[in-house]
């Protein structure tokens, strides 16, 4: 049997009480260590969420400007539609002042008589198509629509008489100002268009 003394107690519980305090400055370390690798977890979670929010809204965003846009050109193309009738339906009112076909006479009449419930009308299946024209687009419709008013008024003047020679001159002159002019707004038109459209 193996004599212990008092020193080799002293120096085992020395020995054992040192152990335990490095077990539980290691245990201390170790959690400390976890919890900030934890804090770094959490701030490294947190900064990769406000990026995947962050990229999605910017995903959101240019779908979303990507859908206006294609809402816009949509509308411009219609509002394309519409300045085409419009030269075409000028085009016949001035056909039909000047031919002496009947025929012609009388649909161009017919066109002056509707002119300001169906023609200046942008159509129906449009309408929707005007809440994307910008609002110079929609003040040269107004301008149009106003230079419009004396054409009419000459046109069905004009498409009263029955030959040339009847028609007065200055009627058939104001007309032709007339004329030139709507078809000057329509150019107009068509330039705030590509504009707006970013076609230079």
């Amino acid at each position: 049997m193996l004599l212990v003394t008092n020193q080799t107690l002293i120096g085992l519980l020395a020995v054992a009480v040192l152990a335990y305090l490095g077990y539980r400055l290691g245990e201390a370390s170790a959690i400390r260590r976890r919890d900030r690798d934890l804090d770094v977890m959490h701030h490294q979670v947190k900064a990769n969420m406000q990026f995947a929010e962050q990229q999605l809204h910017v995903q959101q965003e240019a779908e979303r400007e990507r859908y206006i846009q294609e809402r816009v050109e949509r509308s411009y193309e219609e509002l394309g539609r519409w300045l085409y009738a419009l030269d075409r339906t000028i085009d016949e009112v001035w056909a039909g002042v000047h031919a002496t076909d009947v025929e012609i006479q009388i649909k161009a009449s017919l066109i002056v008589r509707k002119w300001p419930w169906e023609t200046l009308r942008v159509p129906e299946h449009a309408s929707g198509a005007q809440l994307y024209w910008s609002s110079e687009v929609r003040a040269l419709n107004r301008k149009f629509a106003g230079a419009s008013a004396g054409f009419v008024n000459h046109a069905s003047i004009a498409l009263k008489q029955n030959s040339e020679e009847d028609k007065p001159q200055d009627t058939l002159g104001t007309l032709w100002e007339s004329f030139n002019e709507m078809h000057d707004v329509l150019s107009e038109i068509r330039d705030q268009a590509r504009y707006d459209l970013g076609v230079r």
